[in-house]
């Protein structure tokens, strides 16, 4: 049987480092194909989002401290795959390598939100006493506005159906991208200004 490329995306922040299964950083995935989507169909994701969903991303944005002192924080901040949780009907699809290219993009989406973060983090001052409580205010903003940018992207590209759209949507991701290149480096150093 062959599913419509009906494709979603479920996105899942997280604030700590400590995870159940192996991620993947998005820096590390050499190549986006299926066989990098080791979870099994999701019966939760099938009745959200309807029976001819074909595959979902499971990606995050995490941040970590690496190291603090008095006078700065060294923080880590990125974009997983989560393989386990990822899952397709590959390659039980119509248009697999469609379905595959709007995958990828919202994993690119998410390093977007996460290069953003970075450049929030990079370009912000920070008090070395509400350090902690001022990071996690911008990461749940930017959380906020990920999660919005990933429902418009389903939407306006009928979670891939509408190619005209889709490519739309290639173009202005590869534009973020590119404008964000120079918060592409996951770990960065905060001195306090105050």
């Amino acid at each position: 049987m062959k599913f419509t490329p009906l494709l979603c995306f479920v996105f899942s922040s997280y604030l700590v480092v400590a995870q159940q299964s192996p991620v993947i950083e998005y820096a590390a995935i050499s190549s986006f194909d299926w066989s990098i989507f080791k979870g099994k169909v999701n019966p939760k994701h099938v009745a959200e989002m309807g029976k001819n969903t074909g595959a979902v991303t499971v990606s995050s944005i995490s941040y970590s401290t690496v190291d603090i002192s008095g006078q700065s924080s060294t923080i880590m901040i990125t974009a997983r795959f989560h393989p386990k949780e990822s899952w397709t009907r590959y390659p039980n699809l119509n248009n697999p390598d469609q379905a595959l290219e709007h995958e990828k993009r919202h994993m690119d989406i998410t390093e977007v939100y996460a290069r953003k973060f970075r450049q929030l983090v990079s370009t912000g001052h920070f008090s070395a006493s509400r350090f902690q409580e001022e990071i996690g205010r911008l990461f749940k903003e930017i959380v906020s506005q990920q999660r919005e940018e990933q429902t418009r992207y389903d939407l306006e590209t009928n979670h891939s159906i509408n190619t005209a759209q889709q490519q739309k949507w290639n173009t202005q991701i590869d534009r973020q991208l590119e404008a964000l290149k120079a918060y592409a480096t996951p770990v960065l150093t905060v001195t306090f200004t105050r």
